[in-house]
């Protein structure tokens, strides 16, 4: 029992987890046109972006590549719009009240 409650993630087959980060990485770092990027690619990205960025990217790769990383959530706005726009203000309320959705 801990002063300050806390609820830890884990997951579930952490051996996926570097090569989905690279995946993700590759989106932004290589340089790909973003209308040839399958939409699960580029949503991951996307999302990746708007949540925890320094999960996958350093700060210096964020801002070298920001043109890159603009231009795929534009085209994701095309194919899906208000998504980006509707995660990113659920994200920011869950912080609001402590890191978690509310029941």
């Amino acid at each position: 029992m801990g002063v300050i409650p806390a609820d830890r993630v884990t997951v579930a087959h952490p051996q996926e987890v570097p090569p989905l980060q690279e995946r993700v990485r590759n989106t932004v770092l290589k340089g790909y046109a973003p209308a040839t990027i399958p939409l699960d690619e580029l949503a991951m990205a996307v999302f990746a972006v708007e949540l925890e960025p320094t999960s996958v990217w350093s700060r210096s790769e964020l801002r070298t590549h920001k043109q890159a990383i603009n231009a795929l959530a534009a085209r994701f706005v095309e194919l899906v719009p208000g998504l980006r726009e509707a995660l990113r203000d659920s994200y920011l309320s869950s912080r609001a009240v402590g890191g978690a959705w509310s029941a």
